[in-house]
């Protein structure tokens, strides 16, 4: 799929694939060992007290090509996540894609103004 700038087409900057979607809990081990029992999920790769993250826990899950991430903050103090859950409750909080030349994007986004 190409992408217009300022009057022509350009293939740079173009759309692979999803890769994660990113989710806020409450309970990462929690909600990751759910989505593994229930949904056929299987743990990929894990974040927090043993691999020195002091701030926040995370679990990354698999299924084929979808891949889930589940972040909750270890401490009571961290106010963006603490305030974002209380607001929102559990929930995704940012869903990453692949994509040719991620510079080139951001240069174009900035361009028309962007708020990165």
């Amino acid at each position: 799929q190409a992408t217009q700038t300022k009057g022509r087409s350009t293939n740079r900057g173009r759309f692979l694939r999803f890769h994660h979607i990113t989710f806020w809990v409450g309970n990462a081990k929690q909600v990751a060992s759910f989505y593994c029992d229930k949904m056929g999920f299987e743990p990929l790769a894990f974040k927090g007290l043993e691999t020195g993250s002091r701030e926040v826990a995370a679990h990354v899950i698999r299924q084929n090509k979808i891949m889930l991430v589940f972040e909750s903050a270890l401490n009571p103090g961290n106010k963006e996540m603490g305030e974002h859950l209380m607001k929102h409750g559990d929930g995704v909080k940012d869903i990453a894609f692949q994509v040719e030349d991620c510079d080139f994007l951001i240069k174009t986004a900035k361009e028309k103004r962007a708020q990165l």
